[in-house]
């Protein structure tokens, strides 16, 4: 649990030192103490955290709802000073775990390119065309609509862009075109600064009940606050519920044991004695749930 968390490593801080962690003195570090490549490299997951958070909200998929997985893209450095370039990605494998337990995604991975995860389009500025091409905007503006995505990449990097209709033949500018990204496949795409977070949004039967046991721990833990019980307090769990929600208890009995310290667990279609329950909806679903302090 996050309270017990938080209640442990003040306890453990007082161990050692006699005192609160909240209180104690917020510490500088001294010049030249900084790991400026861990600054860089958090600086880089934190960012692909805001795009994923977009990318879920955008798929309709909540948070403790675990995902598969997501294809990150990040705009390092290439060669320079200590081969930043390598040293970063080398970082960011090493943090992706963070970045993974925080957005609750079972894999992270990172490629060079987002080449594979974007289409890019083309939309014409039919204005700015017609200053160039005159009674041929139209055609012009169909050309525009049809270059690749390689050329539209390379006009991007600042290469030279040319469109031709008959014998007229134009470059073009920033102001011609508005270039629009587009998912390549079923991952839902995020982007920002060069930045690329490709989110899976398949929930396969096991990340379902998952998720559903997810859900099912964080309305328990409210109880047990609702109810008054101490962090430490160990309970029994009944559970009373849908087929689909026992499916996920049973699957998932030991790790929801070990979250809600619960010494017990009994799942059934309802809960049997006379426990006192409560009743809430579960992603649609009447779930009966009864705790009870044990010594």
């Amino acid at each position: 649990m996050q309270a017990a968390g938080a209640f442990r490593s003040d306890w453990v801080h007082r161990e050692l030192t006699g005192g609160s962690v909240h209180l104690a003195p917020f510490v500088r570090p001294r010049a030249g103490a900084i790991d400026v490549d861990l600054e860089r490299a958090m600086g880089h997951i934190r960012t692909l955290a805001t795009l994923s958070r977009a990318a879920r909200e955008e798929a309709g998929v909540k948070v403790r709802q675990p995902l598969a997985r997501m294809v990150c893209v990040v705009p390092l450095p290439v060669g320079g000073a200590r081969g930043a370039g390598s040293l970063a990605e080398g970082m960011l494998e090493e943090l992706s775990p963070l970045l993974a337990a925080e957005l609750n995604i079972k894999k992270i991975e990172f490629i060079s390119s987002a080449d594979d995860l974007v289409t890019l389009k083309a939309r014409p500025n039919f204005r700015s065309l017609g200053k160039k091409f005159g009674k041929n905007t139209p055609l012009a503006s169909e050309a525009v609509q049809a270059l690749s995505s390689e050329a539209l990449r390379e006009f991007e990097a600042g290469k030279p862009l040319y469109v031709s209709v008959g014998n007229d033949s134009h470059e073009l500018s920033a102001e011609d075109l508005t270039v629009v990204r587009r998912a390549s496949g079923e991952l839902v795409v995020k982007e920002e600064g060069g930045y690329f977070a490709a989110l899976d949004p398949v929930v396969t039967r096991e990340l379902r009940l998952e998720g559903l046991a997810r859900e099912l721990v964080s309305r328990i833990q409210r109880l047990r606050k609702e109810l008054g019980f101490a962090v430490s307090d160990r309970v029994t769990l009944s559970v009373g519920a849908p087929t689909e929600i026992q499916e996920a208890v049973k699957a998932f009995e030991k790790w929801i044991a070990d979250e809600v310290l619960a010494r017990r667990v009994t799942v059934g279609e309802r809960i049997e004695g006379t426990h006192a329950t409560q009743t809430f909806d579960l992603d649609g679903q009447s779930v009966e749930v009864a705790l009870e302090r044990v010594g």
